[in-house]
């Protein structure tokens, strides 16, 4: 169980403690109505949050209806954020976002959004503080367990990054500025693979569902949210039950038991029959608007990257509606000193999967944010709030946890049917979508591979530490290549006309210019 947290306010975002808060106040056998002025509460804080309020108006024009204890009383209980903003962080490419979040209690978590083409946002959300589940790939696991959000200080996350995002749309800084418009359509997807195992906060994580998929609340579609558990089993089956339109993500990362337990630590609690009986479960009690699951495997060079492991990974999952999404390492300050695969390697492992015999819709995480520390498997922060520095010049401690790709994200790939696997490259002509943890699929039933866009091994890099070059020695360098490639072309011109007169071509032309 994880440690206890002294907390002060509640965030309005928190259904069950504001249920609680006005079923205490209008007495028994007013659940309905508590429920009514829940609903109306939350609407009004997340509309309050989106347009840059620091508190919440309770005031009757605001919330019609309220009772007089509740707008008296609320806002010495409940805050419109009980959090803030420590730090955010933009990647070189403007695509991905990474926000480190001050808790009350001195707390600091990471969240991540990453933005994709076509208006798609995908923000990876945190549901603890640390992580117990060990995964020896994963810098969050490093700092053991050390608290659950709560259901408010999950969805305080996207409020957060909603802010951001509306902030930057309209290019103010000013909070009070924010247009609420920009920020209700600033996220549209949500995963939770940030800090965490969020089975292992399981109350939490559900209750924040309510209000994000609410209509009148964040207003994102069930289908459009994602959960990533290494597999607690007991909780993967209550998540069939009562969270069904949810989209499920197992970070597998072996095909067998043995090799999963050297990744995963814990992996010995729930062995691997066990955990796919639950994802048959869940498999089943899904309708028409959530029919897939992801499998996430994250691929460390030299463990589990062999054609034999993909082979083994097609075998257990024979049959079942799943994506596989296939994660290249990214590097993290973790014991194990585990290395990035090649990007042959992982070609290889998509190719077998999506190929005739196990015809798994298959893809390759796109990395994202690896410059921020966004990146899956990379989140970390000491118990200052500090970031962990990485060994081999890494990039930091952060996401998957961080997506992409939801990820962790994904790009189009190209429809390319029958024709050697390269680079953004497609099996048997199937179009691929997804991102850190986001599942989103077409209507095709063909197969897929998007391939890696870097290379890799890839050599971790801090770009808070990177040297500029002198703007002369790059002029010097462009003009020293230029020099080159006309010293080249003119060496091949003047060995074609040497070879060419060696030939005689030339004395074949005069001879039928004279004929004529």
């Amino acid at each position: 169980m994880a440690p206890k947290r002294t907390l002060g306010r509640h965030s309005f975002f928190d259904a069950p403690a504001l249920l609680a808060f006005l079923e205490d106040g209008l007495g028994p056998g007013k659940r309905d109505t508590a429920e009514r002025h829940r609903r109306t509460i939350q609407e009004a804080a997340v509309a309050a949050a989106d347009r840059g309020s620091g508190t919440l108006d309770l005031s009757v024009a605001a919330v019609p209806n309220l009772p007089a204890f509740a707008r008296e009383r609320l806002p010495e209980a409940f805050a419109l954020l009980t959090s803030s903003v420590d730090s955010v962080a933009t990647s070189g490419d403007g695509t991905t976002a990474k926000f480190v979040v001050k808790l009350q209690d001195g707390h600091r978590v990471e969240s991540v959004l990453i933005r994709h083409d076509g208006g798609r946002n995908t923000l990876c959300v945190s549901s603890q503080v640390g992580c117990k589940m060990g995964c020896t790939f994963c810098a969050t696991g490093t700092l053991g367990e050390l608290g659950n959000l709560t259901s408010g200080e999950i969805l305080e996350q996207l409020a957060h990054a909603r802010r951001f995002s509306a902030a930057k749309g309209n290019g103010e800084t000013d909070a009070v500025a924010f247009r609420a418009a920009e920020a209700s359509a600033a996220v549209t997807n949500v995963v939770f693979m940030g800090m965490g195992e969020p089975l292992n906060n399981y109350d939490a994580v559900c209750a924040s569902l309510g209000l994000l998929s609410d209509a009148r609340g964040f207003a994102v579609a069930p289908s459009r949210v994602t959960v990533s558990t290494v597999g607690v089993v007991p909780k993967m089956l209550a998540l069939a039950r009562d969270s069904p339109e949810v989209r499920l993500a197992l970070s597998l990362h072996a095909p067998n038991q043995a090799l999963r337990e050297k990744i995963v630590p814990t992996a010995t609690a729930y062995p691997l029959p066990k955990i796919m009986a639950a994802l048959d479960a869940y498999l089943a009690a899904g309708t028409r608007a959530r029919t897939r699951a992801m499998i996430e495997y994250c691929v460390l060079g030299g463990v589990n990257d062999e054609e034999a492991h993909a082979c083994e990974l097609g075998e257990l999952l024979r049959g079942r509606d799943v994506i596989v999404n296939l994660i290249p390492f990214n590097p993290t300050d973790t014991p194990m000193g585990h290395t990035p695969p090649t990007r042959e390697a992982v070609q290889a492992m998509a190719a077998v999967l999506a190929g005739p015999e196990f015809g798994l819709r298959t893809t390759v995480r796109k990395e994202m944010g690896q410059d921020i520390a966004g990146a899956c498997g990379q989140l970390a922060l000491d118990a200052g709030g500090a970031r962990r520095s990485f060994a081999a010049g890494g990039a930091g401690g952060d996401l998957e946890d961080l997506a992409g790709s939801a990820g962790n994200g994904f790009a189009r790939a190209k429809t390319v049917a029958d024709k050697k696997l390269k680079k953004g490259s497609v099996v048997n002509g199937r179009v691929a979508f997804a991102s850190k943890g986001d599942v989103q699929t077409n209507k095709s039933r063909t197969t897929s591979v998007q391939t890696m866009t870097s290379d890799a091994p890839r050599r971790a890099t801090d770009v808070t530490k990177k040297k500029q070059i002198p703007r002369d020695v790059e002029l010097a360098v462009a003009a020293l290549n230029a020099t080159a490639t006309i010293s080249m072309v003119v060496l091949v011109l003047a060995v074609s006309w040497k070879l060419a007169a060696h030939a005689g071509w030339f004395e074949d032309h005069e001879r039928q210019h004279a004929e004529l």
